[in-house]
């Protein structure tokens, strides 16, 4: 099988292997079931063009903890509906009449007026969220180890706290990204990603309002 007939079902084995359930990914992520579905069975049929298809499959790959650049010039590469000249297409109009364009990478341009451009600012809030959250809660265990371990060794070798605290800091990274290739936080969150993916869910408070 050809890299494009493998695209959707590798992507769909990821996030199977994760314990993400297509439920919990559309809850994330705010796009539904059956888009996600056909992007793992690479029906594109109901999709979006251009941008708006690479939005979403940032969205996807950021939710499932895959590179999402990666995927991104992985789908551009074998599928039209990811064109990337949409995107010249609208720079080069932008220059003819005296107004740059500035797009970031594969943002959604907001449609609709004002509701739409605050609803654009809303989602990549959630997004940021989205990506923060998991390394926010890995630096918060780092360092609590760290912390742990520093009060141990202080009070069983009688030094100042804070004068161990920073040897055993420097001590504890070193040693987990040589011995393990990651902070063991880093480590913990992604068992925690796919064991229990809830956890890390950005809810909208709009659902409850």
């Amino acid at each position: 099988m050809s890299d494009r007939d493998t695209f959707g079902p590798r992507l769909r084995a990821e996030r199977e292997r994760r314990g993400i359930s297509l439920e919990t990914l559309a809850a994330v992520t705010k796009v539904s079931e059956e888009l996600w579905d056909g992007l793992e069975r690479n029906d594109f049929s109901k999709w979006p063009s251009g941008l708006f298809a690479r939005a979403f499959v940032r969205d996807y790959a950021t939710a499932i903890g895959l590179d999402a650049d990666e995927v991104i010039d992985e789908f551009c590469r074998l599928f039209p509906i990811g064109d990337r000249r949409a995107e010249r297409i609208i720079r080069a109009q932008g220059e003819l009449i005296g107004h740059p364009v500035t797009l970031e990478k594969d943002q959604v341009p907001p449609t609709g007026g004002r509701r739409a451009s605050d609803r654009a600012v809303q989602e990549q809030a959630r997004a940021r969220r989205l990506r923060l959250a998991p390394r926010g809660v890995a630096a918060a265990l780092d360092t609590a180890a760290a912390l742990l371990l520093a009060a141990a060794a202080s009070v069983s070798l009688g030094t100042p706290f804070w004068t161990t605290a920073g040897a055993v800091g420097l001590a504890y990274y070193g040693v987990a990204t040589v011995a393990l290739g990651n902070t063991p936080g880093s480590r913990a969150v992604g068992v925690l990603q796919q064991r229990v993916p809830a956890l890390f869910a950005i809810h909208d408070r709009r659902a409850h309002a």
